[in-house]
């Protein structure tokens, strides 16, 4: 009995959706099942070269970008790119300075004169991001890791709406200003490790007017200009200890804090009364030993603890002291709070080693005062 191919019987729309996710040489493979397959890798709209393709052309950069540009050339000319990935990893690629450099520039310039609309690059060294990208006009999305910005260039991407900046080397803090000027339409901004000089006095760093999510996680060293972000909607955010001003927040409803190993109280409320409208607050404590201040009652409510605030997470708890009195101030003071969330994910040695301290703990916490008769307790 003759089995019957039921996928290759599917439209090339659907086919094509299900090559989408494949690599594009695992994707260019498929050409070998039949004729009713040779010719559907043509028709994609998505580029995504990575480690495992760099394996399979025999870890050679020679043969990987013959491979890359012949697939750029026998795709379809007249269909634009929607999305072009490029993953090299140094765990595969390793640290070596062969990286053919301007074979890879020559790539993105092919990629960005086909109309690319969502780029990711990611490269086994830090080398200067290729100019052409700065100034691509289709570009929507743009996630960068692993590069660095070397010399001054104007920025110009009109239709993007998210910018991801992961371990991005810049050597001065003014070509960052200039990176954000030249991007007035972004929604979504992330910044991880980004290393640079600490020099910001006469930078003229603007508010985003648009932005509404921003995810920041900063080296120690460089003190991010949060009058950038000020403007948005969800913000996640890695507090330093050195941080005394905070801009205002008019826009944030949901704000998730991470703090560092030596925890200011006061830093915390301080950014709270900075965020009128505030609706949802995860706060992060550190997973490893850490040093804190003791608590001291603040002599007045932020506007968003006593009037807005509706659910509140705290993780990493292990109910120190300090702890114990934060997650009390707020139950006691947020009129409008549903939720309080208490989650414990570093099981061992601390305070929930006992389960007689666990008891005392949720009896004292279901016990506190609550100024929101709608306020649950969850423990996890």
């Amino acid at each position: 009995m003759e089995t019957q191919d039921r996928i290759s019987a599917l439209p090339d729309e659907i086919l094509c959706h299900i090559l989408s996710f494949l690599s594009t040489h695992d994707s260019f493979a498929t050409s070998l099942l039949s004729k009713r397959w040779q010719p559907l890798w043509l028709f994609l709209s998505i580029i995504n070269l990575d480690d495992q393709t760099f394996i399979q052309n025999g870890r050679s950069y020679p043969s990987f970008f013959k491979f890359s540009y012949g697939i750029l050339l026998r795709c379809r000319m007249q269909q634009p790119l929607t999305i072009a990935r490029f993953h090299l990893t140094p765990r595969v690629c390793g640290y070596s300075n062969d990286f053919p450099y301007h074979l890879f520039k020559k790539w993105v310039r092919i990629v960005i004169q086909r109309g690319i609309e969502q780029l990711y690059i990611e490269i086994p060294r830090a080398l200067e991001v290729p100019h052409i990208i700065w100034s691509c006009k289709t570009l929507v999305v743009l996630k960068l890791y692993r590069l660095s910005i070397d010399v001054f260039v104007k920025v110009h991407l009109p239709a993007l709406k998210t910018l991801h900046l992961d371990f991005l080397f810049i050597s001065k803090s003014e070509y960052l200003a200039e990176v954000l000027h030249g991007c007035p339409n972004l929604e979504d901004f992330r910044a991880y490790h980004i290393f640079l000089d600490n020099k910001l006095e006469g930078i003229d760093f603007q508010t985003m007017p648009k932005l509404v999510k921003a995810d920041l996680k900063l080296d120690y060293v460089f003190e991010f200009p949060l009058k950038v972000v000020s403007n948005v909607e969800h913000l996640r955010f890695f507090l330093k200890l050195k941080k005394e001003s905070f801009p205002m927040f008019e826009n944030l409803i949901h704000l998730e804090l991470y703090l560092g190993s030596n925890i200011q109280w006061h830093l915390v409320i301080k950014m709270l009364s900075h965020c009128p409208k505030l609706e949802t607050i995860m706060l992060h404590m550190p997973a490893e030993p850490y040093s804190c201040t003791s608590w001291i009652c603040p002599q007045f409510v932020p506007e968003c603890i006593a009037s807005q605030l509706k659910r509140c997470s705290i993780l990493n708890y292990t109910g120190r002291k300090s702890e114990m009195q934060f997650t009390k101030y707020i139950m006691q003071n947020s009129r409008a709070l549903q939720t309080m969330a208490i989650r414990n994910t570093t099981i061992g040695k601390n305070y929930f080693s006992s389960r007689q301290n666990k008891r005392q703990m949720l009896q004292e916490l279901v016990m506190c005062p609550k100024s929101s008769t709608n306020c649950k307790l969850f423990f996890k």
